[in-house]
C-alpha cells in the first residue's frame, strides 16, 4: 500500500488567513471581503484546541428565523474558501438551499484523524511497516466523536440549524468519510467522497463497504463518488466497490460515481469533485424556468413538498422565488395573483422587511393605501432591528406613502 500524498497548502492557506484575518493593509476607503470567521472548540475528546472556519449565508443576520443545512468540510485550511465561494454561489443560483460552511482544518496530525484502525503488520509498497511510517495514523473513529459529541451539537447550539449535515472530504478525508459512512452512517445525512484512499488498509473498504451500506437502517442517505480517471490504481478499486453496489441495490443509500478526464489531478480535482457532488445532493431543488413563469403557488408548493420528503425537512420555499413570482404578476397587472404570492412570501417568512416592503407594493398598486402602510412600517422596524443595510430604502418608501395619503382629499 502507498500514502497518500499530503496535500500543498502554502499559498492557499496564506490566501485564506489573509481573507479571514484582514492581514493584508487596507488603503482608506477600502473595504475587506470576509468569506468567514475563526473560532476555536476546545475539545475533550481530543484534548486539544480545534480551530474552525465559519462561513453563514449572506442573509443570515437579516433572516432570524431561517434555518440552515450544515455542510463540514475536511482540509479546510485549503479548502474552506472555494467551497464556501461555491456554496454561496450555488444557492443564489437557486441550485441549492443557503447553507452554513463549517471548515475543520488540520492541526497536529492528519494520518492521525482522517484514518481507520489498521493491521500491525499493514505495509507500504517499499515494504516497511505502515505503524513505522505513520505511527499515529488509525484514530478516525476518535475524530469521529469529535464531530458527534462535540463539533456538531456546538454547531447546532451556536447556529440556525436544518436537521441535515453533509461531510466533504478529499484524499484521506475521502476515506475518513467513506469510513464514517460505512460504520456510523448516521452522523451524517449526505457525504461527498473524492478521491477517496480507499487502498487504507489493503482496501479494506471494498470488503466492508458494499454490505454496510446494503444493510444501512438509516434512511435516506447520500454518496457521491469521484475520481480522476487518472489514477489507475484506485479507479480500479472504485469500479470494483460501484459495481458490488449496483449489484446489491441499497434501499437506503442513494449514490453516484463519476469520474473526470482532462488535465486536473488529484490536487484539482477537489473543487470540481465539491461542484458535481452537491449538484448531485440537491439534484431538483430548483424549480424549473417555466413553472416560476407561470406563478402557479399551488404547483410551487408541490414542489417544495417533494423537496421536504426528499431531505427529510421542511424546506420552505426561498424568499427571493416568491417575490420573483409576485412582481412576474405585478408587471402583467395581475394584482390579485401578486397579491396572493407576495402573501404567501410574509406568511413563509414574517421576519423579512424584504417580504413585507414587497406586499406592500402589490397593495399600493391595488390602491390598498392603508394596508400597505401598515406593511411599510413593518418592514422599517424590522429592517431597524434586523440592521438590515436596506433600511434606508425601506424607509423612504414608507415616507412617500405617508405623504400620498396625507395629500389625499379627506373624505
Amino acid at each position: 500500500m502507498r500514502l497518500s500524498q499530503l496535500l500543498c497548502r502554502g499559498l492557499w492557506s496564506v490566501a485564506l488567513l489573509s481573507v479571514l484575518h484582514g492581514s493584508a493593509a487596507l488603503a482608506a476607503g477600502e473595504t475587506p471581503i470576509v468569506v468567514g470567521t475563526r473560532i476555536t472548540l476546545t475539545s475533550k475528546v481530543l484534548g486539544e484546541e480545534r480551530p474552525l472556519m465559519i462561513h453563514l449565508p449572506g442573509g443570515y443576520e437579516a433572516a432570524p428565523t431561517e434555518r440552515y443545512p450544515v455542510l463540514y468540510v475536511l482540509d479546510a485550511e485549503t479548502h474552506f474558501v472555494h467551497v464556501a465561494g461555491m456554496v454561496e454561489f450555488l444557492a443564489r443560483t437557486r441550485h441549492l438551499p443557503e447553507m452554513i460552511v463549517v471548515g475543520v482544518p488540520n492541526t497536529t496530525d492528519r494520518d492521525r484523524d482522517l484514518t481507520p484502525p489498521f493491521s500491525k503488520t499493514e505495509r507500504i509498497d517499499d515494504g516497511r511497516l505502515l505503524s513505522e511510517v505513520a505511527p499515529k495514523a488509525g484514530h478516525a473513529d476518535t475524530f469521529l466523536r469529535f464531530f458527534t459529541e462535540e463539533l456538531a451539537p456546538a454547531v447546532e447550539a451556536r447556529y440556525r440549524t436544518q436537521p441535515y449535515r453533509i461531510l466533504v472530504g478529499h484524499s484521506f478525508g475521502g476515506l475518513f468519510a467513506m469510513h464514517v459512512l460505512t460504520h456510523k452512517p448516521e452522523s451524517f445525512n449526505a457525504y461527498v467522497a473524492i478521491s477517496p484512499s480507499i487502498q487504507w488498509n489493503s482496501s479494506e473498504l471494498l470488503r466492508t463497504a458494499p454490505e454496510a451500506f446494503a444493510r444501512l437502517a438509516a434512511p435516506g442517505r447520500a454518496l457521491y463518488l469521484y475520481e480522476d480517471a487518472e489514477e489507475a490504481p484506485n479507479v480500479a478499486r472504485l469500479r470494483t466497490l460501484t459495481q458490488e453496489l449496483r449489484r446489491r441495490k441499497p434501499a437506503n443509500l442513494t449514490w453516484r460515481y463519476d469520474e473526470l478526464r482532462g488535465q486536473d489531478d488529484h490536487a484539482s480535482i477537489p473543487h470540481i469533485g465539491a461542484y458535481e457532488g452537491l449538484r448531485f445532493l440537491f439534484n431538483g431543488w430548483k424549480v424549473p424556468e417555466k413553472l416560476q413563469m407561470a406563478g402557479d403557488l399551488a404547483r410551487l408548493e408541490a414542489h417544495y413538498a417533494g423537496l421536504s420528503r426528499r431531505v427529510g425537512y421542511p424546506v420552505v420555499p426561498q424568499e427571493r422565488l416568491f417575490n420573483g413570482v409576485g412582481y412576474h404578476h405585478l408587471k402583467g397587472k395581475r394584482l390579485p395573483q401578486a397579491i396572493a404570492a407576495f402573501e404567501r412570501n410574509v406568511s413563509l417568512h414574517p421576519d423579512s422587511a424584504n417580504a413585507h416592503d414587497s406586499l406592500a407594493d402589490a397593495l399600493e398598486a391595488a390602491g390598498r393605501l392603508q394596508e400597505a402602510l401598515t406593511h411599510r412600517e413593518r418592514a422599517v422596524s424590522l429592517a431597524r432591528e434586523h440592521q438590515d443595510p436596506d433600511l434606508p430604502h425601506y424607509q423612504k418608501h414608507a415616507d412617500e406613502l405617508r405623504a400620498r395619503l396625507a395629500a389625499q382629499p379627506a373624505p
